[in-house]
This record gives C-alpha cells, sequence and structure tokens, in this order.
C-alpha cells in the first residue's frame, strides 16, 4: 500500500478524532514532535520488514511541514489540520494520495452499535477498519492480510452467525470458492465455505435478509444477462434459492441492500453508471412492488457500495465513494429522502 496511510491512521486516530481533534506546536518542532510521539512506537514495534512502515524521520516532517501553503514562512504556533497531516505524508513517500485503498463494505463489526467502514488495499491486500461514532471516524484497527487481491475479492459484509459481530463474505474468481471469515471486531474466530459457483458471470450483488427469518442472505447478479438470484441461508448453511425479475440493462449495478420504507421487507438499491440514476425496488418477498427514485449524480466516477439497515431513527445510510478522488460520502435517508449527508476525510486508511 501506499505507505502513507499508516501516518494517517497513526495521527488522525491519536489526533484529528480526539475531542480536541487538532495538535498545536510550533513548526520548527512539530517534526520532532509528531514523530516522537506518534511514529516511533509503531517503529520499534513492527518488524523492519513489515511494508507498512513509514520512512519518517523528525527532518522528513519537518521539511514537509514547510512545504504546505498555509504555513509557508509562518513559524508562529500552528494548529495542525486533517489536510496539512495528509500533505505531510505525500510528502515523506514522496507521492499523492492512494488509490490502492476500496471501500469494500460496512457493517457493525464491534458491537457498538455503529456501523463500521472497511477498506481493502487492492495492491498489497492489507484490510483495514474504520471505527465509526455515528458518520464520524474515531480510529482504525488493521485486519489480517489476504494479499492475493487479484483472485480473493470481498464480496459483503452481514452477521451471518448472528452473534451480533459483522463477518466477512470472501469470494475467489479463480477457484470459484466462497468463504465467509466469522469475526470478533478485527479478529478472524474462524472461516466456513459455502457452496461454490462456478460460473463466474455471477456476482454478489448485496447481502440482506430477504425472507424475513432474522438471517443474512446473498444476492446475486448475472453481469451478461442480468438476472438476479437470492441464496437463502440459515447461518453459514445455503438453505435454497429464488430469483428477483431480471434486469438486463448492465448499466444498472446493485449498490445494496436495506429495509428502506420501513416494511420490514429488504429492499434493492440500484444506481446507473451510465445516467446517474439511483433507486430502489420496494420488495416484497422476491416481487417488486413498485420502485422509488433517490437522488440523481450524474457523475460516474461515483459508486454506490453498500447501505446499512435502518437506525434507531429509521434512516438507512447509503455510503457512496468515488474512487478518483478518492472521496466517500453518506448518505443518511428516510425512504427515498435524503435527509442528510457527511462527506469522510478524503483519503483512504
Amino acid at each position: 500500500m501506499r505507505h502513507s496511510r499508516l501516518l494517517i491512521v497513526l495521527v488522525m486516530a491519536a489526533i484529528i478524532y480526539t475531542a480536541a481533534g487538532q495538535v498545536t506546536a510550533g513548526a520548527d518542532s512539530t517534526g520532532g514532535t509528531l514523530f516522537s510521539t506518534y511514529c516511533i512506537s509503531c517503529h520499534n514495534t513492527v518488524p523492519t520488514t513489515d511494508p507498512r512502515l513509514v520512512g519518517a524521520s523528525a527532518s522528513k516532517i519537518t521539511n514537509a511541514i514547510v512545504t504546505i501553503p498555509q504555513m509557508i514562512g509562518n513559524s508562529a504556533i500552528h494548529t495542525l489540520t486533517s489536510t496539512q497531516i495528509q500533505s505531510i505524508s505525500d510528502y515523506i513517500v514522496g507521492t499523492g494520495m492512494s488509490t490502492n485503498w476500496t471501500l469494500v463494505g460496512v457493517g457493525d463489526f464491534n458491537k457498538d452499535g455503529n456501523i463500521e467502514i472497511l477498506w481493502r488495499d487492492m495492491i498489497n491486500g492489507y484490510n483495514y477498519m474504520w471505527l465509526m461514532n455515528g458518520t464520524t471516524v474515531t480510529g482504525g484497527v488493521f485486519l489480517p492480510t489476504l494479499a492475493d487481491t487479484n483472485t480473493w475479492l470481498v464480496e459483503g459484509v452481514g452477521d451471518f452467525n448472528k452473534d451480533g459481530y459483522a463477518d466477512i463474505l470472501w469470494r475467489n474468481v479463480s477457484t470459484d470458492e466462497n468463504v465467509i471469515w466469522l469475526m470478533n471486531g478485527a479478529t478472524v474466530q474462524g472461516y466456513v465455505s459455502l457452496p461454490a459457483f462456478s460460473d463466474r458471470n455471477w456476482t454478489v450483488a448485496a447481502i440482506g435478509d430477504f425472507d424475513g427469518d432474522g438471517y443474512v442472505d446473498i444476492l446475486w447478479r448475472h453481469l451478461v444477462n442480468g438476472s438476479n438470484t437470492i441464496w437463502y441461508l440459515k447461518g453459514t448453511t445455503f438453505s435454497t434459492a429464488a430469483s428477483l425479475p431480471a434486469l438486463s440493462d448492465e448499466s444498472w449495478v446493485v449498490g445494496g441492500a436495506a429495509d428502506m420504507d420501513h416494511d420490514g421487507h429488504t429492499d434493492v438499491l440500484w444506481r446507473n453508471k451510465t445516467a446517474g440514476y439511483n433507486l430502489y425496488w420496494d420488495l416484497i418477498g422476491t416481487n417488486v412492488g413498485n420502485y422509488y427514485l433517490l437522488p440523481q449524480v450524474t457523475d460516474p466516477s461515483w459508486t454506490m457500495i453498500a447501505a446499512a439497515q435502518p437506525d434507531s431513527n429509521g434512516n438507512v445510510k447509503i455510503y457512496l465513494r468515488n474512487q478518483n478522488a478518492g472521496t466517500t460520502v453518506i448518505w443518511t435517508m428516510n425512504g427515498a429522502s435524503l435527509v442528510s449527508y457527511v462527506v469522510l476525510p478524503a483519503f483512504g486508511p
């Protein structure tokens, strides 16, 4: 991965998302302060062969600070913002924002009632979780690495074994294996294999309880003919399958599944990646009762990644990502109406 991410993880977790949300230090000493306070502990505990190590030093951080426009020529006391810290990190590794990191799922991993965000480094295979308080990032933690990024893909997140902790569904696009990591926070407690699916035109489109039995199910979409099929599960065991109406236009991509209208039935969210339309199918079982348009996003760079089940207010959160810009937005929805939105920090972990 781009090594700038680790510096951000260390500094952001300890600085930006604290109650104060800022660090104040003199420009001439900030490099040493940041390095000794937030970097050296990791450098002393992580093996030198670990590629996550940042090539950080007090002098490099200080040199980075004087390249930040807001701080050039100013030796007064400064407050470091997230943008400035990002610039420091980028200077150290000589690169801009990393596009390696992709948002691959959301779920309550630590059983605290908040929806965490799961990231995957598609170059190096690192997996990282943003810890959340509502829509605010409070910190982060690494999950086990799965280096084979060309074949192992995260296809969904859900509490498959009903223990209160979100689990991770993986699909191997070379061997057709489907495997669930059973999680306890950031720890893999074990894994379970689901039946293989040999037709690689089928991809996991969304995770949700489509039959209302309390167990997570899997929605598959055929990328060629537009067929949509639900695998009903009983925990981590395949039970049976059922078909949803086909949608043959390949411009339409499933963006998630959630009970959008609070009727007790999981609905399917769609995004038209060409025209920018967003809508949801109001499902009752496998029947589409109606569809409802959501706000349009015409820029095709935006992808609808996932949706979380209704919160205590009955609102659904939809997660959108602009991979080119490195920007993530959370929409809070009441049915098809946008209640509010939040822009998350404009970088990966």
